[in-house]
Parts: structure tokens; C-alpha cells; sequence
């Protein structure tokens, strides 16, 4: 496979240099950016920043004075990148064909402008429905992407079939979540130990029936990886894993969860505490449970792996949540930086709300 050669950093920090030398914000004689604010505002490390700015010394548009600071030399002229900015193609399910909201995408693009504006690398975004139309649409995608320019796929399941298309296109491309070919460079939430820290956490509070409802795609790794955690937290405290406490949904509608409420009540042993997938389930699955007269949290502690806060009466739901700004980040940064590294796994944050209680062994 041909990988396209990408800037060095050094050369990406020489670039946002020179963009903010020609941006009229500091005129000759001002003091410019230190090697202190480069270092907070990029990320980079500090031999990276002194480097790109000697370059731009020993080219005689900056002078250094000891004790006082970098000063902008005159005259300066209209000067020349070292090398071209990159592009990087996000190719996300489409959710105007879906019919979701999706914070999961907005999150990934705050992130992903956050790593490459500074670098003046562009980032487009490809709609694409990842299901019968999945290959058309890549094709189409793949037909629109130029030499040298990039890819980031967020939002699906990644067959190998699929990856192949943009291997095979000479295509240097990262997913966010693992892809079936675990060759492919990708970043990932931490789901697994997001979810056995939640697990264990529940345990230690008395409950011992816990019961997971999961959407079943449209990444099955994440599902997989939430399932994985569940079961070692509870194989680790010497709690046989119960299948009929496992539950799953395909859409993400309150009717799912009301669904799912319906199944465990029917199917399960009495249980005292759920872990959830989804913000709109988890609105129809408490909205029965109350219907039914169980108590949150002192019937029933509920824990929901969603990113946007949830109110149900006075209900502040405890989350689970991705990082999306900052799987964004890393995403950017790893196609930015290819440096070998073919994985990058971002923690889980949890947010207390007051549906989580202790109860009596």
C-alpha cells in the first residue's frame, strides 16, 4: 500500500507561524507568540515549537532578544509554506436519511477542527448511508477524494470489505472505533473499562442483579465493548452473568425502551439497577418503570450511556459519557501524525445525577 506523505510537525508549526506572520497581527517590531503560549495552543511538544521557530530566525523574519522576547523583523514579505496543508475527507452516517439527531457527530467535528485548523488542514464532511447503500456510497466518496488527501469514518460498522475500498484507492483513512480488520489505525472510547468501573461501583453499592439494554449498531464494537466490561466486573466480584438481564433494541425511540422495559419485566429476575444505551430508550424505559411504580433510585438505579443530560420529573440521570471532543482530537491528530501508533483509547467520563442509591446486602 503507498502512504501519502503528510507534513512533518515541525513543518506544521513553521506553517501556522507563517499564517499568523501574514494575518497583519503583528506588525514588524511587535513581540511575537512565545514558545510557552505555542506549546499551550498546539499541543506540540516544546523542541517541536523552538525548532519551527529558529527556522523562521535563521530566515530573518524573527529576532530573538534575550530576556525580552521574539520580536517580527521588517520587512515581511508574502511568505511561502514549507509544504501544503492537508485535507481530511469525515465520512459519517447521514443522519438526514437516518431521521437522528446525533450530538455524536458534532462532538467528533469540534474535536477534529480543535487538532487540524491550527495546521490550516481543511476538513470535509461526506454523508453516507452505511446500509444497503454502504459500497455505492463509498465508491462515490472515494471518487471525490484527490491524491494526498485523507479520511476519517465515524458512526458505523467498518467491514473489511468497506476498508479495502480505501486501501485499495491508496487512501490513508483512520476510524473512530475499531473496524473488523484490526490492522486499520483508529481511535476508540474506553467502553470496556468505562463500564466495569460503573459495574463495580454498583456491586460495591449492594446491587447484585444488574441488568444492560444496548443498541445492537450501528457500531457493533462498542456494544461488544460495553458487554465485555459488564461481564468482567461482575465474573471479577463472583456474580454469574444472567443473559436474561441482557437485553437489546435496534432504534433509538422511547417506544425501544418502553420495549425493552416490557422484556426484562417479563423475561428477568426481579433486578435493582440497569445500565442503559441511548438518551430517548432511556425515556421510555423510566417512563414505565414509574408507570409501574418502581422507585428511582430506591427501587431501581439507573445509569445511561448517553451524551446529551437527561430530566425525567426529578430525575437527574447519572451518565456514562464519551469524550467526543476529545475522539475528535485524537482522531485529527492521528491522521495528522502518522507515527506509527495504530491505536488511540480515550476514557469514559461519568456524571453523577441522583439515580444511582445504595441498598442493603
Amino acid at each position: 500500500m503507498n502512504i501519502v506523505e503528510t507534513p512533518s510537525k515541525k513543518d506544521q508549526v513553521r506553517n501556522y507561524l507563517i499564517q499568523e506572520l501574514n494575518s497583519g497581527k503583528y506588525p514588524p517590531g511587535s513581540l511575537f507568540l512565545s514558545e510557552n503560549v505555542l506549546f499551550r495552543e498546539l499541543g506540540i511538544c516544546k523542541n517541536t515549537v523552538r525548532e519551527a521557530l529558529s527556522s523562521l530566525v535563521s530566515d530573518g523574519l524573527l529576532e530573538r532578544v534575550r530576556g525580552k522576547g521574539t520580536f517580527v523583523l521588517e520587512p515581511r514579505p508574502n511568505l511561502a509554506e514549507s509544504t501544503s496543508a492537508g485535507v481530511v475527507h469525515f465520512i459519517c452516517a447521514n443522519p438526514y436519511r437516518i431521521g437522528e439527531g446525533d450530538p455524536f457527530i458534532s462532538g467528533l467535528v469540534q474535536g477534529l477542527h480543535a487538532a487540524l485548523d491550527p495546521f490550516r488542514w481543511r476538513l470535509c464532511l461526506d454523508f453516507a448511508d452505511f446500509t444497503e447503500h454502504s459500497y455505492e456510497d463509498m465508491k462515490t466518496i472515494i471518487g471525490t477524494i484527490l491524491p494526498g488527501e485523507c479520511a476519517i469514518l465515524a458512526g458505523f460498522n467498518y467491514s473489511a470489505k468497506l476498508t479495502d475500498m480505501l486501501r485499495e484507492a491508496n487512501i490513508r483513512f483512520v476510524t473512530v472505533g475499531q473496524a473488523e480488520d484490526e490492522s486499520v489505525p483508529c481511535v476508540d472510547t474506553d467502553y470496556v473499562s468505562g463500564t466495569y468501573e460503573v459495574v463495580s461501583d454498583l456491586i460495591g453499592r449492594g446491587h447484585t442483579r444488574i441488568a444492560l439494554v444496548d443498541r445492537r449498531g450501528p457500531h457493533f464494537p462498542s456494544c461488544e465493548n460495553r458487554r465485555r466490561g459488564y461481564i468482567k466486573a461482575l465474573a471479577e466480584h463472583g456474580i454469574i452473568p444472567d443473559a436474561r438481564l441482557m437485553a437489546q433494541y435496534s432504534n433509538l425511540t422511547p417506544a425501544e425502551g418502553e420495549k425493552m422495559w416490557k422484556e426484562l419485566e417479563e423475561y428477568a429476575t426481579p433486578f435493582t439497577a440497569v445500565l442503559i444505551y441511548g438518551n430517548t430508550p432511556v425515556l421510555g424505559f423510566l417512563k414505565s418503570a414509574l408507570a409501574a411504580g418502581r422507585k428511582i433510585p430506591e427501587d431501581l438505579s439507573v445509569i445511561a450511556f448517553c451524551d446529551p443530560p437527561l430530566l425525567v420529573a426529578d430525575h437527574v440521570i447519572t451518565r456514562v459519557v464519551p469524550s467526543l471532543i476529545e475522539l475528535g482530537k485524537a482522531a485529527g491528530n492521528l491522521i495528522r501524525e502518522p507515527d506509527g501508533t495504530s491505536q488511540r483509547i480515550i476514557a469514559c467520563r461519568r456524571l453523577d445525577g441522583n439515580t444511582v442509591a445504595d441498598i442493603g446486602r
